[in-house]
């Protein structure tokens, strides 16, 4: 590999050579590692900004008119970078966030080596077997900011595809090598008789009225002005979309109104399992439909005067057709948003049909799947990026997503738990709902760096806070999405909300005591300032699961972990011994490796994008670069997880001295994402193995956090979990009414 000599792009830090502090023990040298700062291939570039976009926010929630500035580098697309100014009702003008505009746009470069089907053929060509399915559309060429830094790429939107793990993921591919150099998940899984938000915590039915439906005769399936909802059937329709793949169920319409413009289906009777698990129901359409109908209503009505998509197409009943263990067809247990807002393309929401369970069943899931749609509306660049922080590796954003998904389900229904139905009519479920704003939670101790699990403090808080400040808390919440990073933390929420707070109690919306509420709830969950070190000789001790994100072309060596652990050597001792279940989250086998730094400082990680040379063909006639983020630190041994027996693996660190402190962090060296539980570090009088362990060396803690139903590269779902057999409740069977609105 060889170095180049050039100029770093942006901001000018410190040297390589002095950001890559240590040697590492697992076979790289340092002079692997090494790589010289991205090239430029032009002196002088442009930053411009682009016309505004107005959010879809009354004046009266945003105080004002709030608009979006995007940019453009060298005249093209700036990805990542944005303004959001307030234009206030007294003519005052604020920039409330912004992102990338301080960049040094001169050092830009402005050519493009590869054409976008080349960038997209290597692309294809080291993918896995298989390869990714065509693009959406056509590559258009952008910048694309990576760790601060400008990057020409090629931007390709790869398509929804639910099996064997939901995903749409936006990809960008360097116009130099045509690598991979970022990416961006963006899953995150008339009249009406329905049941108000579920067939369980609300089993008597009762009548709606539809706003977007008017028809006067039969033969009409459930298509409003906002909103669609399809079934999904094992029988193909005479014109099948383009985006259905093989092996899916068909999505079709299948109910329809009646001669008098009504809608008659049966309500399931969750007493009979099957009814449950029957996957040709009719009442998942229609309840998707009713229940986001609804959820529209009810956003406008706090004031939002539009939604992410124009036109929202949700599929229900869906599910593989080829037969499972115990079923005639493969289910889908999960629920997801997909972002997708061309019905023409792929469905914006998709709700399965479970093993045991109906996902389309539970308002709670509809208007939290829907919820990730207002975030992606007001969210300037959504919520969806990875911070490289000097601590670990956060997926502080998609937790802020999932938490705010699921506020906004609490704002539709005013209560706490969410998906009753699913939480008490899965066998697995432990809890008769699959989360709870009722919960105490908090940073860094109940984190795992997992979107869900890590959502949990956050959307505590809210709730506490909102039972003694109402529903002005609402407007909070929604302002302060507008002012937040794609790669934002707990901490950037937990001061965005305080601070969009403080600015109502000036205007006389709030109170000095109710901002003072927000802020307590906030800092009792540690939220304003959360280093990602467990420091509790307990928790260290008692085990932990932690999510490691998986190795690619666009880093070297890996991504550090979201969390480290603070040991003291115990008297007598002169070693550690780290321990954790290794699970690969898809085809692959799990590894890892434990960073150790011998100080009473957490390790300090950095990251700098970087341009490397490779080899190019074997006669060194070529060479190819490729941009990549070099992960450096200031720990002083990395040790290789060896396998010692099933999924157990352990790093062994000698050459300690008792009474020493030791930091600790985890980093996946895998291609794929890994799942690290019962990770601890090893009590010396104890010995290896003596715990409180169960199965496969799984904790309660660990148990609580499986993700049995939430796929590796999902972002946005419903992500519901299923634990013990749980009690029946008993419901009637009905007749539901369909009835539309009469002019």
């Amino acid at each position: 590999m060889a170095l180049r000599d050039s100029h770093r792009l942006g901001s000018v830090g410190a040297s390589l050579a002095r950001r890559v502090r240590r040697p590492i023990a697992f076979g790289l040298t340092l002079a692997a590692m090494l790589a010289a700062p991205l090239a430029v291939a032009s002196p002088v570039a442009t930053l411009q900004r682009r016309e505004g976009q107005p959010l879809a926010m009354a004046h009266q929630l945003a105080r004002g008119r709030l608009v979006v500035h995007r940019f453009t580098l060298a005249g093209r697309p700036l990805r990542g970078a944005f303004e959001v100014v307030r234009y206030g009702a007294r003519g005052d003008v604020r920039t409330v966030a912004s992102r990338g505009v301080e960049l040094a746009p001169e050092l830009a470069p402005t050519d493009a080596r590869l054409g976008g089907e080349a960038a997209w053929q290597r692309f294809v060509a080291n993918a896995p077997a298989g390869g990714p399915a065509a693009p959406e559309r056509a590559p258009e060429l952008v910048y694309r900011l990576v760790g601060g830094v400008p990057i020409m790429a090629w931007e390709v939107q790869l398509p929804l595809v639910i099996r064997p793990e939901p995903t749409r993921r936006t990809i960008w591919l360097s116009a130099e090598s045509g690598e991979l150099i970022d990416e961006r998940e963006n899953v995150f899984t008339s009249r009406a008789r329905i049941y108000p938000e579920n067939p369980s915590r609300t089993p008597v039915a009762i009548d709606v009225t539809l706003h977007d439906i008017d028809v006067d005769g039969p033969g009409v399936p459930l298509v409003g002005t906002r909103i669609s909802a399809m079934n999904c059937s094992a029988v193909a329709p005479a014109v099948v979309p383009p985006w259905h793949d093989e092996g899916d169920c068909f999505p079709v319409a299948r109910t329809h109104s009646d001669v008098g413009g009504d809608f008659y289906v049966a309500l399931p009777n969750i007493l009979h399992p099957t009814e449950s698990m029957d996957p040709d129901d009719l009442y998942a359409e229609l309840s998707m439909y009713a229940h986001g109908e609804r959820f529209l209503q009810l956003m406008a009505a706090r004031g939002l005067e539009g939604y992410r998509c124009e036109h929202s197409l949700l599929l229900g009943n869906f599910r593989g057709l080829t037969p499972s263990v115990d079923r005639d067809f493969e289910p889908l247990n999960n629920a997801f948003f997909s972002d997708q807002c061309d019905p023409e393309q792929g469905a914006t929401m998709v709700f399965g049909q479970g093993t045991d369970v109906d996902f389309a069943f539970d308002g709670d899931v509809i208007y939290h799947e829907l919820g990730h749609g207002v975030v992606a509306m007001l969210a300037p660049e959504g919520l969806t990026q990875a911070n490289r922080r000097s601590d670990g590796l956060l997926v502080d954003a998609t937790a802020i997503n999932e938490a705010v998904a699921d506020y906004i389900s609490v704002m539709v229904t005013g209560d706490p738990e969410l998906a009753e139905y699913v939480g008490r009519f899965a066998p697995a479920q432990s809890t008769p709902y699959i989360r709870t704003a009722e919960n105490d939670r908090a940073c860094p101790n109940d984190l795992a760096g997992q979107s869900h699990n890590d959502s949990e403090p956050l959307m505590g808080a809210l709730w506490v806070a909102r039972t003694a400040i109402g529903k002005s808390l609402d407007d909070v919440v929604l302002q302060s999405l507008t002012r937040l990073a794609p790669d934002a933390t707990l901490e950037d929420m937990a001061a965005r909300l305080v601070e969009v707070a403080g600015e109502m109690q000036d205007a006389g919306q709030l109170t000095e005591a109710d901002v003072e509420i927000l802020a307590r709830e906030l800092d009792a969950r540690s939220l304003f300032d959360c280093p990602r070190v467990v420091t509790d000789a307990a928790e260290v001790a008692r085990g932990r699961t932690l999510y490691l994100r998986k190795v690619n072309a666009a880093v070297t060596p890996w991504w550090p972990g979201p969390m480290q652990l603070r040991y003291e050597i115990p008297e007598g001792a002169q070693e550690a011994v780290v321990e954790a279940e290794l699970t690969a989250r898809g085809d692959g086998d799990a590894s890892a490796i434990v960073l150790v730094k011998r100080s009473d400082r957490a390790i300090e990680f950095s990251y700098d994008v970087v341009r490397r040379d490779d080899a190019g063909d074997p006669s060194g006639a070529a060479t190819k670069a490729r941009e990549v983020t070099l992960v450096g630190g200031d720990w002083d041994l990395a040790v290789p997880a060896e396998r010692v027996g099933g999924a157990t693996h352990r790093a062994r660190i000698g050459g300690l001295r008792a009474g020493e402190i030791i930091h600790v962090a985890f980093a996946g060296t895998a291609e794929v994402d890994v799942v690290a539980s019962s990770l601890r570090i090893l009590d010396p009088a104890a010995g290896a193995g003596g715990d409180e362990t169960g199965e496969n060396g799984e904790t309660s803690e660990d148990a609580s956090l499986r993700e049995a139903v939430h796929g590796g590269n999902a972002q946005a779902s419903c992500a519901c979990d299923t634990g013990a057999r749980p009690r029946l409740w008993a419901l009637s069977l009905a007749v539901l009414l369909l009835r539309r609105r009469r002019r």
